[in-house]
């Protein structure tokens, strides 16, 4: 008896799952970092998980590892966002996978990194967790409350540090545009990728941005760091790299802290 009271110390100490919650325990694929963050918070580390694409990396450029299929192979639910299920990679992992595994689709309209899309997802996938571990609902009906209530309270501060933006134009890569617009900038004129922009393209930014006093040229950390650098430079405004994912750098650990690290560089524009 002594024994196996010492091996369930030790398993506690070591963080073993499988003793969590009285044994009962979920494994979870999570599509990108943004699942990830609300499938934890939501489950209080009640979880195994694997996510197909870390906070730093491109979802379109991410490779499948031996290990993360093997994971998926018994699996319980797979969370993917709606612009990764015909992702060749995924749709290949996810078919490898136990005829069982739940697939859910998180069709959220908008970019996540926005209060109010964020809090939409949290509500979505915990209607999932709730479903999958019945068990489990009164615990995670508690827990999304108080992450949408910790949502609200972000966004009011958000909006605080943002409000001496108000109108400001830039020019903004695609994928952080909505998220600029949402802050109050003006987007004189989206751009893509470094790789899919041509001079000409270049050209016709700085068209557009001739006459418009543009007060910086926001990029995405994931589709290119550096691909508004030059538009800066010509212009003379600060260049801002923006993130659409936690864990990509520092301080981005969670939803909120990539919140503030986004509304922290932009807030940089109000002394232009």
């Amino acid at each position: 008896m002594m024994r196996r009271l010492l091996l369930l110390v030790v398993m506690l100490c070591l963080g073993c799952p499988e003793v969590v919650a009285g044994g009962e325990t979920l494994r979870v694929v999570a599509g990108t970092s943004l699942v990830e963050d609300i499938v934890s918070d939501l489950t209080s580390g009640r979880v195994s998980m694997v996510t197909i694409t870390p906070g730093s990396s491109c979802p379109g450029h991410t490779d499948i590892k031996a290990a993360d299929m093997a994971f998926a192979a018994d699996a319980d639910v797979a969370l993917v966002h709606q612009f990764q299920e015909n992702m060749p990679q995924v749709k290949t992992m996810l078919a490898a996978a136990n005829p069982q595994l739940r697939v859910e689709t998180l069709a959220i309209r908008g970019a996540w990194t926005i209060p109010t899309v964020q809090a939409e997802a949290s509500r979505r996938i915990a209607e999932i967790l709730a479903a999958v571990r019945p068990s489990w609902q009164a615990e995670i009906r508690q827990r999304v409350a108080a992450r949408l209530e910790r949502i609200a309270a972000a966004e009011a501060r958000a909006r605080q540090r943002l409000a001496p933006l108000a109108g400001g134009a830039v020019l903004a890569a695609a994928m952080q545009a909505e998220f600029v617009r949402w802050a109050g900038l003006t987007v004189v004129k989206e751009y893509g990728r470094a790789e899919d922009l041509t001079p000409r393209d270049l050209v016709g930014l700085m068209e557009a941005a001739r006459g418009k006093r543009v007060i910086g040229v926001v990029d995405n950390l994931q589709s290119g760091a550096e691909t508004g650098r030059p538009l800066a430079d010509e212009l003379r405004v600060p260049h801002l790299v923006l993130t659409n994912f936690p864990g990509s750098l520092p301080g981005t650990q969670d939803y909120f802290g990539l919140l503030d690290y986004n509304v922290g560089r932009l807030s940089a524009l109000a002394a232009r």
